[in-house]
């Protein structure tokens, strides 16, 4: 069994999310990250991506990322909105077949 191939099978989807004509990338919080959403800004913190699977948020002005703190709060319930939904809706691709 290849252990890299597995474990980038059970990193959480890319989703692409457009802002007036921009692709920005959501996904579902990872278990290790998943205690840390525990509001708007960290969870978009966490959970959106450029298309490299780089984060594009931050809590702080750093090179390179958007400080969530300065983004209007109707975007942010948005994004956050469009995450919660991948959370609570799942997929055939998403349940597992027991056996």
């Amino acid at each position: 069994m290849n252990l890299n191939e597995l474990k980038k099978k059970l990193q959480p989807k890319l989703h692409a999310f457009e802002i007036e004509d921009t692709t920005i990338y959501i996904h579902r919080p990872t278990g290790r990250d998943f205690e840390h959403c525990t509001d708007i800004k960290n969870t978009l913190i966490l959970c959106v991506k450029d298309e490299n699977g780089d984060p594009i948020f931050s809590a702080e002005d750093i090179d390179g990322r958007i400080n969530v703190n300065a983004i209007d709060f109707v975007m942010q319930n948005e994004i956050y909105a469009a995450i919660i939904a991948l959370v609570s809706h799942s997929n055939a691709v998403d349940e597992i077949e027991k056996k």
